[in-house]
């Protein structure tokens, strides 16, 4: 389990600067044709490889099952495009980190499992965390929280789907090339929509980064993070990886600090302290948040 969390914190690490790369994209984008052409970078460049896979011709189901999770995917980024516009970023940031919540519950809905006393103090420890890292005031609720709060749910979806399917998929890196070219395929009609055609001369503009924070986006966080997502939730159970997925907080903040000259504050750096506590204690108390066993009803429990 070691190696595949320290995977797992490899993609997080990436996700973390691409809060830097997605600022590049911001300044002349709007977040419906960021996400877009984000996707659309990791589509073509996955094109060839899924080509020579003859990947959409295939028998078997590696299609329907990348597809269900590119509606996810999708899910989760248009509803946090909605209610990024319509809340505040400390809000957005927390709610949608929220996944890590609605994991467990969902499952405990769903597939009957329940979780030790152990696990439920990780995620309470981990959630105070990203509360302070948020500066978190929980006042004047409106529809964007709402979308956001949707947002979490698709979040929390998608990972209890890919931990589902993950030791049914032989290749990893094929299931995610087509994730991303679905998630391309479908986002650019939605961009169309709401924001109408773009002027693509500004994302060749040589006065800022948005090329360079696309092709990050799309090759580092899109293809190379989501294909390591995959791999590691093939051993790692989908509560413990929606727990160290919160890590993706403090790296933003670090390449904040270390790239844009960022500073956080005592709170804001106990907090991280929190998420970062909460991931390191997993390996330690190992089968207490980890192991499946059988409660008096039968049932799975972790």
């Amino acid at each position: 389990m070691f190696i595949n969390i320290l995977l797992l914190l490899f993609a997080t690490s990436i996700w973390g600067y691409g809060f830097i790369a997605t600022r590049w994209t911001l300044v002349a984008l709007d977040p419906y044709w960021a996400n877009a052409l984000r996707f659309s970078v990791a589509g073509v460049a996955s094109l060839p490889f899924l080509l020579y896979k003859r990947s959409f011709t295939r028998s078997d189901n590696i299609l329907k099952k990348s597809f269900i999770s590119s509606v996810f995917l999708l899910g989760i980024l248009l509803f946090q495009t909605i209610g990024l516009s319509l809340t505040t970023v400390a809000k957005s940031g927390f709610i949608t980190t929220l996944y890590t919540l609605f994991i467990p519950i969902i499952t405990m809905l769903v597939f009957k499992k329940k979780y030790r006393p152990t696990f439920w103090f990780l995620i309470f420890m981990a959630m105070v965390g990203m509360a302070l890292m948020c500066n978190l005031e929980l006042k004047d609720l409106n529809s964007g929280d709402f979308f956001t709060l949707i947002c979490s749910v698709f979040g929390a979806i998608h990972i209890i789907y890919v931990g589902r399917v993950a030791n049914a998929i032989e290749s990893p890196v094929e299931f995610n090339f087509l994730q991303n070219f679905f998630v391309a395929l479908m986002s650019i009609p939605i961009a169309l929509i709401f924001k109408g055609v773009i002027d693509f001369g500004v994302v060749f503009d040589p006065g800022h980064n948005v090329l360079i924070g696309l092709i990050y986006l799309g090759i580092f966080s899109s293809m190379i993070s989501f294909t390591a997502q995959i791999v590691a939730q093939k051993k790692i159970p989908d509560h413990i990886a929606g727990l160290i997925f919160l890590t993706e907080s403090p790296f933003a903040a670090l390449f904040g600090f270390l790239v844009l000259g960022e500073t956080l504050n005592g709170m804001n750096l106990l907090g991280a302290g929190l998420i970062i506590l909460s991931v390191v204690l997993v390996p330690i108390l190992g089968r207490e948040v980890t192991a499946k066993i059988k409660d008096h009803h039968g049932h799975d429990s972790i």
